[in-house]
């Protein structure tokens, strides 16, 4: 969303509330609804009077994301349960080797 007026001429009541809503100053947005024609300000208030609780809605959003970003998420947890790797005992090949075939002699058996 546009945080600046566009310097552009308003041809419309929706271009003026765009502009008003876009315009931060309190004293700028009073002077745009003072420029704005006559028989277009009851439809320019309108559109600034139904628009800008959405406005505020989105800022305070985009505010809230902006804070929230700034802030680390909590650690992890850490677990103290786990078994430490190094500690694992070195394999036997004799017992794997046997381990091996038996399921060999197993499958060929069924073959």
């Amino acid at each position: 969303m546009k945080t600046k007026a566009a310097h552009r001429t308003l041809t419309s009541p929706r271009d003026y509330a765009a502009a008003v809503l876009a315009e931060p100053s309190l004293e700028r947005r009073q002077g745009l609804m003072e420029r704005c024609p006559a028989d277009w300000r009851e439809m320019v208030e309108e559109h600034v009077r139904s628009a800008f609780p959405k406005v505020n809605a989105y800022r305070r959003h985009q505010r809230e994301r902006a804070e929230g970003s700034k802030q680390k998420p909590p650690a992890a947890p850490r677990r103290q349960d786990t078994p430490n790797v190094t500690q694992h005992r070195k394999s036997e090949p004799e017992v794997g080797n046997a381990a091996l075939a038996r399921l060999r002699a197993s499958v060929q058996g069924v073959q």
